[in-house]
């Protein structure tokens, strides 16, 4: 009896002092939010509700496995509305938002960069989006959905965080015909022969330059390739601003050219002429603001940006 006594107070005394917490004693779920930061004019941090207030768009995703692809019918925000609210804080220069990045994470399921100039409809058009509903049914947190994408390597659940960073590298000179790469300390100049030497690969591109269409047969090795022959290793994270000798600098990301459809090249030669400098090629661009023409430089960087509290 006294033993049972005993029980019955104690349990009598933790179901006491779990009431008289209230709300700190029985914490409520989380509740999704999106923050926006980084280089921006107006940050923001948006609840689920907020977020679905804003337009939205529908569309189609196929997510693909080992066993199989499945098709879902998603809606959400465009990457590119969130980002241009925000107002990114340009510099006064041709085509500046060229050179912004934007890393969408998430605390437990990683992150992944953009080129802002991928996913605008202006340049890109290769649209990234967080998703709020799948199938009908509303999503417990937003999710980065690139339709075009061949396959999920862009996808981040549980999106919490959008930081937007603009990059402002100047030109260097290097040799007639070399190109600097610069990733953080290191750096690294490939002579005009030993990117010569590269496999080269043959693009016919079409673009706009201003109203007026473009059209090109170019010849050179990948981005890709000259990244591996400069021993640089990339990753989702991974972006790329290639500068012009005039300061012209338009920035891209390796992995669009595996992910997104976009190959990306480093011309050495244009409609059979040999180029003085070597050109970045963005093919499938609908714009040609990401080709950049006398490329002396090209700048690596990370666009992982850490959590408070990480």
């Amino acid at each position: 009896m006294i033993r049972r006594w005993l029980l019955s107070s104690a349990l009598a005394a933790m179901v006491l002092a779990l009431t008289a917490g209230g709300s700190a004693a029985f914490p409520r779920p989380h509740q999704a939010t999106v923050s926006v930061a980084g280089a921006v004019t107006t940050p923001a941090t948006y609840s689920l509700a907020q977020l679905a207030a804003l337009p939205q768009t529908s569309f189609s995703v196929s997510q693909r496995r080992w066993w199989g692809s499945r098709t879902h019918s998603d809606s959400g925000v465009s990457l590119e509305a969130i980002v241009e609210d925000a107002a990114p804080t340009l510099p006064s220069a041709k085509n500046g938002l060229l050179r912004v990045t934007v890393t969408v994470s998430s605390r437990r399921a990683g992150s992944a960069t953009f080129a802002l100039g991928e996913v605008v409809s202006g340049f890109g058009n290769h649209p990234a989006y967080l998703a709020l509903d799948q199938d009908g049914h509303a999503l417990p947190a937003p999710e980065l959905v690139v339709p075009g994408d061949v396959n999920n390597a862009r996808t981040v659940f549980d999106v919490d965080r959008i930081t937007v960073a603009v990059q402002n590298p100047t030109p260097t000179t290097p040799p007639a015909g070399a190109v600097t790469i610069e990733d953080g300390p290191f750096t690294r100049t490939l002579s005009a022969g030993q990117l010569a030497a590269l496999p080269p690969h043959t693009l016919d591109v079409s673009f706009l330059a201003g109203t007026a269409s473009q059209i090109h047969t170019e010849v050179g090795p990948t981005l890709a390739d000259v990244l591996r022959a400069a021993h640089i290793r990339w990753d989702l994270n991974t972006w790329v601003a290639a500068v012009g000798s005039d300061g012209y600098v338009a920035t891209v990301t390796p992995i669009e050219a595996f992910v997104g459809g976009r190959p990306l090249q480093i011309s050495l030669n244009e409609d059979g002429q040999a180029l003085a400098q070597p050109r970045l090629v963005v093919d499938g661009d609908v714009k040609g603001g990401r080709y950049v023409s006398d490329v002396v430089d090209l700048v690596v960087g990370q666009g992982v940006a850490p959590h408070p509290g990480w």
